[in-house]
């Protein structure tokens, strides 16, 4: 049995299918790199030529309002960030210094995969968590950048 289009899975979620909403609903099926708007803006005027960011950004809302996408935007990042909703259990890894996100899967199978100590009444869907740190790209390039310093240091101390 084969995948539904992005046409089938538009209509089914209840929306009306429109250039704009199936290709952008393309880009994010393509795209693993959670892109912004930016992005998202770029890649779908490439397949349907002028389309505007008021345009995207609606077609976002329509998707995230029909949970066809999830809007990433954690604290203290550059912009908001876009996936396709696949509702699995996964949570964020984001880099402080290039702002790179990697999902990361949770330990367990059950949605939500943590319960608050007290849930005060409500019915708890969804646990979300983002790892903050370094990924290995920045990781790679600081100790690379460090290495002069260090080396000049330890001659300094030898002259």
């Amino acid at each position: 049995m084969s995948s539904p289009t992005p046409a089938e899975t538009i209509r089914a979620a209840g929306l009306r299918v429109t250039a704009p909403r199936q290709a952008v609903f393309e880009v994010l099926a393509e795209r693993t790199d959670h892109p912004d708007v930016e992005q998202i803006t770029t890649n779908t005027r490439a397949r349907i030529g002028k389309v505007s960011h008021q345009t995207v950004y609606d077609v976002l809302s329509a998707f995230e309002r029909a949970d066809l996408v999830r809007c990433i935007d954690p604290a203290g990042s550059v912009a908001a960030r876009y996936e396709l909703q696949r509702h699995d259990n996964h949570h964020h890894l984001v880099c402080r210094k290039c702002h790179h996100i990697q999902d990361v899967p949770c330990r367990t199978e059950g949605v939500p995969c943590m319960h608050p100590a007290e849930d005060f009444g409500f019915s708890v869907e969804l646990a979300e968590v983002v790892y903050w740190g370094l990924c290995d790209r920045c990781q790679a390039a600081a100790a690379e950048s460090d290495q002069p310093a260090a080396k000049a240091s330890v001659e300094q101390s030898a002259g």
